[in-house]
């Protein structure tokens, strides 16, 4: 059975149509949300990523309107999602070491579905920021916490279905339980064509925000010293001549390689989701309704 968040919720009936408003404790600046599809591994992981969908919505370092999320976690034995329904898909950190539980079949049997439902948007990183909130869950913006929640939000704000995905695996140099490539480069990975030939598997501590990206919204909030000194920041690294990415994050101890890339039409899009009106629209719109009949929902992204 799907793991859903539960959030406190408004429901109004309109002219026949339920909408649902959220209500979070502290202030929100404006009511959007994402339909989040989360690759579920073991209870512990799925703990962890319940508390990074609580927090979320706090997280507005600039001011510019937050995102709350309505998170399903994905766990071997659900049925498989309509990935078509979501806004974003995320497959996080899944090399052996991180003790994870990670299992891929799902991804490589479903292939051609996600392939299907895959979006404008993607980005992938060597930094296993949901392993590193796991361990230190608290309000840490400048760090993975923030990383995270732009990287969904990010990825779930553009048209079809976004996607994030984490390191696949690690260097067994750094750590003789790591495996080179878990999923990633898999003759059934959705992602191995564009992949092969551009990762490579080395320890980084020194991230560094290029000039070009520091001010995308992918980036708010975030410095090169927050992403910088987790221990190890990143497992994976991209030759920055990948076809059709651009580096947000680079390598600092190998020039010419990235640890975090994203998909070079959309680097610079905005993290502001899918609109959700108001209540004072909904009335508007009940009133339209009630007229008419009928009510359409229009989604739009930006």
């Amino acid at each position: 059975m799907s793991c859903l968040l539960q959030r406190a919720t408004k429901h109004l009936f309109i002219g026949g149509t339920l909408f649902v408003a959220v209500n979070f404790a502290g202030s929100v600046a404006n009511a959007a949300s994402l339909d989040v599809l989360w690759y579920g591994q073991n209870s512990v992981y799925n703990t962890s990523i319940n508390q990074l969908a609580v927090a979320a919505p706090t997280y507005d370092p600039e001011g510019d309107g937050s995102l709350d999320w309505d998170l399903t976690i994905w766990n071997p034995g659900d049925p498989t999602p309509d990935f078509s329904a979501f806004d974003v898909f995320v497959i996080g950190s899944s090399g052996r070491s991180w003790g994870t539980g990670f299992e891929p079949s799902r991804l490589f049997n479903n292939k051609t579905a996600i392939e299907a439902a895959r979006g404008n948007r993607t980005l992938l990183s060597g930094q296993d920021a949901d392993a590193h909130f796991r361990n230190n869950p608290g309000p840490i913006p400048d760090g993975p916490l923030g990383f995270l929640v732009n990287a969904v939000n990010w990825a779930g704000s553009g048209t079809g279905t976004g996607i994030v995905a984490l390191p696949d695996g690690c260097s067994s140099q750094a750590a003789p339980s790591c495996s080179n490539s878990e999923w990633w480069l898999h003759e059934n990975s959705f992602l191995k064509n564009e992949l092969e030939g551009y990762v490579s598997y080395f320890e980084e501590n020194n991230v560094v925000i290029p000039a070009t990206t520091v001010d995308f919204p992918v980036n708010e909030g975030l410095t090169t010293a927050g992403l910088s000194n987790w221990i190890t920041s990143s497992h994976i690294g991209f030759n920055k001549d990948i076809p059709g990415y651009l580096s947000i994050n680079d390598a600092g101890g190998r020039p010419g390689f990235s640890v975090t890339i994203v998909t070079a039409s959309e680097a610079g899009g905005g993290t502001s989701g899918t609109s959700v009106p108001e209540p004072s629209t909904l009335l508007g719109l009940g009133a339209l309704a009630l007229a008419s009949g009928t009510l359409l929902r229009r989604r739009r992204k930006v």
